[in-house]
């Protein structure tokens, strides 16, 4: 299984930049690095995928900072997942079986334990939002 440090980070990032944007703030880097004790450089690279996939918006400058661009409610975790992990399979049965089984897992109607445990993630990921980390923090 993984769900890499990227991932829980970015969850954690995405969410701070929506509670601050909700007040209507921009929030700087330093800030979310201290707030969620998360290094700046790893950081930079986590907010440079959000940005390009237009999550958030980064501005340079005095009152620079960054800002969520969605609705917090319409982004699901496994949404966040994809853009930070670029792999689809949260769970791969390739890992699980040292590449014996590389043909038949990547085909669809692959039926070992491995892909019902990513499917079943996956729909976990889809029912929970940005939203829903901003309420409670502590679902991550």
């Amino acid at each position: 299984m993984k769900i890499s440090k990227k991932v829980k980070y970015g969850f954690k990032a995405v969410a701070f930049i929506a509670t601050e944007t909700s007040k209507n703030k921009m929030v700087r880097i330093k800030e979310i690095s201290e707030k969620e004790e998360i290094s700046i450089q790893y950081l930079e690279q986590i907010l440079y995928r959000l940005k390009n996939k237009k999550i958030i918006e980064g501005k340079r400058g005095p009152n620079g900072g960054y800002k969520l661009l969605v609705n917090p409610e319409e982004v699901t975790l496994y949404e966040i997942y994809i853009i930070l992990d670029e792999d689809p399979m949260i769970i791969n049965c390739n890992e699980a079986y040292e590449n014996k089984r590389t043909k038949e897992c990547v085909e669809k109607d692959c039926n070992c334990i491995w892909r019902k445990l990513d499917n079943k993630m996956k729909e976990i990921l889809e029912e929970y939002t940005i939203s829903d980390i901003i309420k409670n923090r502590n679902i991550i």
